[in-house]
């Protein structure tokens, strides 16, 4: 077996169930076939951050976790509505849906042609699995403006609970979620500092998922003063999540994501800023001794940051087009010391994909920073929702930032497919011609679900 075989199949591993994590899974199981529609994703998402990835059973190599099981209990209830009860159809398709569905389909088949092992196929499967079902769960039930703020407020509940177990680790260095394995039990300590992980699989996910939650917590306060005391908590909360994992990564991921939130003032003139940050990027690859992305390897927030591993990561990758760009490789680990750990998302998506792999990821993120902008001047007429698109505008931003230093493996994975689908909710939204209300909430016309506002907003 290759150096970093066992990390891309993760064959490995054994049935196990706390009971405490069992108790979780049924009480999850049976709130997602009893509640309402508009509270069916809660469940979901709060056990699936919260229960280590490492709870499962095993049937010979397949990883059945108790996510997976989650999955499959919300899909029991999608076509229990769908068929059933007479429940709404599925949402306006977008391009982002297609792109999303076409990048892990294509992924699943290049990453078997790549290895050439049994093993490769089932992993991807598993991996597809996870994907589409969060997706296309949240899809479904995520329909309307309403449907959007309450999830955002559910992740805000989530920081707030997550907080307390990674404040905890700071103060004791023990780490609770250790009962159910997985993670370790003393929290690790690099150059003196604790950083925290929680449930997650590492340090840097976990800091990572409450670094991203900081503009979306803000942004709902922002939208509306209604929201302010659960939005304004768990974005605070957010952030200790975010530097309780002492990891450079979160911490400029809650800068960038702050600051694009601030350049809703110049939105305007979004266009000429992008053109003028990559008229400097060009200039200074020209003037500087080092290529442009050796930046990276300067990134150093907490003093023990393994920046140049991501520098040396993405040199390699460019240097190296020819060996990855057709179905990716399986030689990473030959690239340089720990070079097997490819931990840039957007060098995993070439290695693992090849260059059609890699280029579904980016036009992933292209389309919908493209659609989102359409979306933005669809709206100017209503001031709260046009800030809430620039809020999942900023969301996305901190994510492909973030995408520089971690790829999401573990609960991220699951929080990162249950954002994008609230980002193609928010995209899919069209204004209404009615005139039946005076507020910005959601009507439905000819069963797709839109906007409905007054001719006096329209008009202004």
């Amino acid at each position: 077996m290759q150096i970093g075989q066992q990390h891309y199949f993760g064959a490995a591993g054994q049935t196990e169930i706390h009971p405490a994590a069992l108790v979780i899974l049924l009480v999850a199981g049976i709130m997602l076939l009893v509640l309402p529609r508009k509270y069916v994703f809660i469940p979901l998402l709060v056990a699936a951050v919260f229960i280590p990835f490492d709870q499962q059973v095993m049937l010979g190599s397949i990883h059945l976790t108790l996510t997976r099981i989650l999955i499959f209990m919300a899909w029991i209830r999608v076509l229990t509505m769908r068929f059933m009860g007479g429940g709404p159809r599925m949402p306006r398709w977008t391009a982002l849906d297609t792109l999303f569905a076409t990048y892990y389909a294509i992924g699943t088949v290049t990453f078997y042609f790549l290895w050439g092992d049994v093993g490769a196929i089932v992993n991807r499967v598993g991996m597809l699995y996870n994907a589409i079902g969060i997706y296309f769960f949240m899809r479904y039930v995520v329909r309307d403006s309403r449907d959007i703020d309450r999830a955002t407020k559910t992740f805000a509940w989530i920081m707030l609970i997550l907080a307390g177990f990674t404040l905890n680790e700071q103060f004791t260095g023990r780490n609770i979620f250790s009962m159910f394995g997985g993670v370790p039990e003393h929290t690790e300590v690099r150059d003196g500092r604790t950083r925290s992980q929680g449930p997650f699989a590492h340090t840097l996910t976990a800091g990572t998922m409450g670094a991203t939650a900081v503009p979306l917590l803000i942004g709902l306060w922002w939208q509306g003063k209604k929201n302010w005391k659960t939005a304004l908590m768990g974005a605070a909360a957010a952030t200790i999540v975010a530097f309780s994992s002492m990891s450079s990564t979160p911490f400029i991921v809650v800068a960038v994501g702050i600051f694009a939130l601030c350049m809703w003032s110049l939105r305007r003139y979004l266009k000429w800023f992008r053109w003028a940050t990559v008229a400097l990027l060009l200039s200074m690859h020209l003037v500087m001794k080092a290529p442009v992305w050796a930046l990276i390897e300067r990134i150093d927030l907490t003093g023990s940051s393994s920046s140049y591993h991501r520098y040396e990561l993405v040199d390699q990758f460019i240097h190296r087009f020819w060996e990855w760009c057709l179905l990716g490789t399986t030689h990473t680990s030959e690239w340089g010391w720990d070079m097997w750990d490819t931990i840039n998302s957007y060098v995993a998506a070439g290695t693992d994909g090849g260059l059609i792999g890699f280029l579904l990821f980016l036009a992933i993120l292209t389309t919908a920073f493209w659609q989102l902008g359409k979306a933005r001047r669809r709206w100017a007429a209503s001031p709260e929702h046009a800030r809430r698109v620039w809020v999942f505008g900023s969301l996305l931003f901190a994510h492909a930032v973030a995408f520089f230093g971690i790829g999401y493996f573990d609960q991220s994975a699951v929080v990162w497919h249950a954002q994008l689908a609230m980002i193609a909710t928010v995209i899919a939204l069209r204004p209404s011609t009615k005139t039946k209300t005076h507020s910005s909430s959601l009507a439905v016309e000819d069963d797709n679900i839109l906007p409905a506002f007054d001719t006096p907003v329209l008009a202004g």
